[in-house]
């Protein structure tokens, strides 16, 4: 009986991959965090500044009108969280809700993508 299963599940494979669509290969490259700008740099683009070295950093919100400084923002890694507006990401995800672009189009205008055709 497991012979017969074996080879069932064989041949269904083999219609699987004769009838799987081809697709012309593309390089699409590689998405480099690295050629981020350093976290200071980065912010400084938005009228953000972030002061010290290490930890958590409070500042006014760039997505609401903040009065009092309600997001943080990590001078390590670069991730915000607006405790005020629910707003949160890293520097990608920032770029890309201040300029309402997808994820692509971001990584493109930040220059972070390595080998793409």
């Amino acid at each position: 009986m497991t012979d017969f299963i074996r080879l069932h599940l064989s041949q269904i494979r083999q219609q699987q991959q004769a009838t799987r669509p081809t697709y012309q290969s593309q390089q699409r490259g590689i998405i480099s965090k690295s050629r981020l700008p350093n976290t200071y740099e980065f912010y400084s683009r938005f009228d953000i500044t972030i002061k010290g070295s290490k930890g958590w950093q409070l500042v006014k919100c760039a997505f609401h009108n903040d009065t009092h400084a309600s997001m943080g923002v990590n001078r390590e890694h670069g991730g915000y969280k607006c405790h005020a507006c629910g707003a949160s990401g890293d520097r990608i995800g920032f770029y890309m809700q201040w300029h309402s672009t997808t994820f692509i189009e971001a990584c493109k205008a930040l220059n972070l993508i390595e080998g793409a055709q």
